[in-house]
């Protein structure tokens, strides 16, 4: 019975194609939207966390803000907005806490980035130490990096940034205009390929400057949005941070408006960013789901009208109402699950197309099919149980008289 339930389904369906095709169309929609968010979300948030791993393990972020929704603001293009709560006081008191090896503040600064008539697009401007090029592992592929011996006008710059203006990464003593003023390039740093990652801002294309000419942009304030610090032994990472948290809270009089996250925690600030615009997505997939379940109710409830006299004809000759609802069921699972399939073999070709122009690959996992294709089915489920009980519940006589 059940074999040729389903071949009843596929011959009812296929003698309806395009009415099919387009009932299952909200179904391919929504699965392709929730199971793509997943995918991209999964493999920028392992991309962060990979980050962290090769970095040793032994690093600590400071972030203005409580723990929670603004962790991830590290990770939003908006950070050069973020009010701060870091002063530079803050990095001096981290500077004398024992086990420390490194700490790089980490100034944001918008304006424009141009070499003559060239001007960079999205171009982060971060005011810094040389301690950050310790910290975050950046190589050089030219040059040097700044100290506090060189120059307030001597500029780093990613090697995608020297490309994109001047045409080469041989930018070496270039003349760079930043906010209007005029600056040497003295390094180049060798592209890292990480978009996304603990400092919030495309390395590649970026432009390093000490931290006291950021604060010249600034009426001679710094307003620090991060602290990225490294230890000397890993194996003391969490004790260092408390003692960071600590001392930072005492220079804040004991009021914590800000964060501190040590090793894997660090990527947690990733999770809740991508956690946000899933969720955010998965509400439009899921109205796209439910307009497509709602479709296939449609569909069903013209099909019991349509019918009529078959399922008088089915019922007569023995037929029973749980035979009934099955064949109804398997026409409505039938649609829903074909339109899943189809909506994950579509996300995931997005998605790997998508990687293939990013610096992480997208994830495939049994987890995200899982939860795609399950939703398919229980939409398939929750929309096809009225009509094929409206189907059972026909009177046996009054179905044959119909259309006769």
């Amino acid at each position: 019975m059940g074999v040729r339930s389903f071949r009843i389904a596929f011959d009812s369906l296929r003698a309806n194609r395009v009415r099919t095709g387009l009932t299952t169309l909200g179904i391919i929609i929504g699965v392709a939207s929730i199971t793509l968010v997943l995918s991209l979300g999964e493999g920028a948030r392992q991309a962060v966390t990979r980050q962290v791993d090769s970095l040793g393990g032994n690093i600590i972020v400071v972030k203005p803000g409580q723990a929670g929704f603004r962790d991830f603001s590290a990770y939003s293009p908006y950070n050069t907005a973020i009010t701060t709560t870091l002063t530079e006081h803050d990095f001096e008191v981290a500077n004398t806490v024992p086990g420390i090896e490194n700490v790089a503040p980490i100034m944001f600064l918008s304006g424009s980035v141009r070499n003559g008539n060239q001007t960079a697009v999205s171009t982060p401007i971060i005011a810094t130490n040389e301690k950050i090029a310790d910290i975050l592992d950046l190589k050089l592929a030219s040059g040097q990096f700044f100290d506090e011996s060189i120059s307030r006008q001597a500029v780093v710059i990613g090697q995608q940034l020297a490309v994109e203006l001047y045409g080469t990464d041989q930018a070496m003593g270039q003349e760079i205009t930043i906010k209007g003023r005029p600056h040497t390039v003295i390094g180049i740093v060798k592209n890292t390929k990480r978009p996304i990652n603990i400092s919030g801002a495309n390395l590649d294309n970026a432009v390093f400057m000490g931290l006291e000419q950021g604060k010249s942009f600034n009426q001679g304030i710094a307003q620090i949005q991060q602290l990225n610090i490294s230890v000397k032994d890993p194996t003391k990472l969490d004790a260092v941070s408390k003692h960071i948290d600590a001392a930072i809270l005492k220079n804040h009089q004991n009021e914590h408006d800000f964060t501190v996250l040590a090793g894997k925690t660090i990527a947690s600030g990733a999770d809740q960013f991508f956690g946000g615009i899933l969720a955010i997505t998965s509400i439009v997939a899921a109205i796209s789901i439910i307009v497509g379940g709602i479709g296939i109710m449609n569909i069903m409830l013209v099909g019991v009208t349509e019918r009529t006299r078959e399922i008088g004809i089915r019922k007569a000759v023995g037929a029973t109402d749980g035979q009934v609802i099955r064949q109804f069921l398997i026409e409505a699972l039938v649609m829903s699950t074909s339109g899943g399939i189809i909506g994950l073999i579509i996300a995931y070709g997005l998605a790997f197309l998508i990687g293939s122009q990013l610096f992480f690959q997208p994830v495939v996992s049994w987890v995200i099919i899982v939860i795609s294709l399950g939703m398919a089915v229980l939409v398939g489920v929750i929309f096809g149980i009225y009509p094929a009980l409206k189907a059972a519940r026909k009177n046996t006589i009054e179905a044959l008289r119909q259309y006769q």
